[in-house]
């Protein structure tokens, strides 16, 4: 386990970095908006950069596929809910660098001209963001009350409420394209969502070396 701590810890701060790669975009992206693109549309084929954040995205990635077989070896003997919580994690790191390395046809962020080609690699994009954000979710909920059930109330508070807001940043970027108020800014959302996702991914783990016996 000791061993295992400095992985842990590392590897979650590498991705909480990592997560928040579009601090880059004024930098390295030929075109951005901050307030009403997604993150995605960063790394889109139509962009000219849209290679260097394809490969940011697939970095940060694999970075929370690390993160979370840390966390299944680290949580794994600590619970039924922890355990599952760590694979649903797991589950949702996987599907984020499938979507990663499935950019989509156009930026709907930053031309008002584009209209997704709906070809293999937009469906794959597609799928795999729904199943990243419902791991996210499970991994939120299952740790939360896992946390809750090992008697370390003040993680699985924490762990929910961190949820909780990812969660509602999640809806309110998701609903966009029923108003046109909220589609200004569902970048803005997304990556103040991003922010927080990255503050939950050092909280959890503290969390998890406290949950084993470091402190």
């Amino acid at each position: 386990m000791l061993r295992s701590r400095p992985i842990l810890i590392g590897s979650a701060v590498a991705a909480a970095l990592l997560a928040n790669y579009w601090v880059l975009e004024g930098a390295l992206a030929d075109r951005t908006n901050f307030d009403a693109s997604w993150i995605s549309d960063l790394s889109t084929r139509s962009e000219g950069s849209g290679g260097t954040f394809v490969a940011l995205g697939t970095l940060a990635a694999l970075a929370l596929v690390i993160y979370g077989i840390a966390l299944v070896a680290t949580l794994g003997g600590r619970g039924t809910l922890l355990r599952r919580g760590a694979f649903a994690f797991l589950f949702a790191a996987v599907a984020t660098v499938v979507a990663a390395v499935s950019p989509l046809s156009c930026a709907e962020g930053l031309e008002a001209a584009c209209s997704l080609k709906e070809d293999p690699l937009d469906i794959v994009h597609s799928v795999a963001t729904a199943g990243e954000i419902g791991g996210t979710i499970l991994a939120f909920g299952l740790l939360g009350f896992g946390f809750l059930r090992g008697g370390r109330r003040r993680f699985g508070i924490a762990t929910l409420a961190f949820g909780a807001v990812w969660l509602a940043l999640t809806i309110v970027t998701g609903v966009s394209y029923l108003s046109n108020g909220v589609d200004e800014l569902k970048g803005a959302f997304q990556r103040v969502d991003q922010v927080v996702f990255g503050g939950w991914l050092l909280a959890l783990a503290w969390a998890a070396v406290q949950d084993s016996g470091g402190g």
